[in-house]
C-alpha cells in the first residue's frame, strides 16, 4: 500500500490560523481602538459654531466673535472689522486678530452663560450669549 503525506493535518492548522487573524482583522477596521469621549473634543469646538458670542475685555470693551470650523472668523463692534484666524489647543484656543498682530493663546473655562479666556491664571475676556 502506498502512503500518502498527510497535507490536511497542514491545512487544518493554517486554517484554524486564518480565522482568529480574519476575526481580527474585521473587527479592527471596523471598530476604533479607542473610542472618542466628549472630553476629548477640544473645548475651543463648542465655541467654533457659527453664531455669535458677545466678548467682554477685562477692560470692558465689548465686540462681536463669530468662529468657524475651518478655523476663521470674524470680529466687529471694535474701530476695526476683523477677520481672525483660530485653531484649537487641549485647553482652549489660539486666536490670530488679523493680519499684523499676533497670535494669543487662552485657556477656555466654561462658565455659566458661555466661557471665560484666560492666561496665566487672569481672566481676558468674557465669551456670552
Amino acid at each position: 500500500m502506498k502512503s500518502f503525506p498527510n497535507n490536511h493535518r497542514k491545512s487544518n492548522h493554517i486554517r484554524r490560523l486564518e480565522l482568529p487573524v480574519l476575526a481580527f482583522a474585521i473587527f479592527s477596521v471596523g471598530y476604533p481602538v479607542s473610542p472618542v469621549r466628549a472630553e476629548q473634543v477640544p473645548i475651543a469646538h463648542y465655541v467654533a459654531d457659527g453664531r455669535p458670542w458677545k466678548m467682554t475685555t477685562e477692560d470692558g470693551r465689548v465686540t462681536t466673535l463669530v468662529l468657524f470650523e475651518n478655523g476663521k472668523g470674524k470680529m466687529t463692534g471694535g474701530p476695526v472689522k476683523l477677520s481672525p484666524k483660530w485653531r484649537p489647543t487641549p485647553d482652549g484656543l489660539c486666536l490670530k486678530p488679523g493680519l499684523l498682530l499676533s497670535e494669543r493663546c487662552v485657556q477656555l473655562v466654561r462658565s455659566n452663560n458661555g466661557y471665560v479666556g484666560m492666561r496665566a491664571g487672569e481672566q481676558l475676556f468674557k465669551l456670552e450669549r
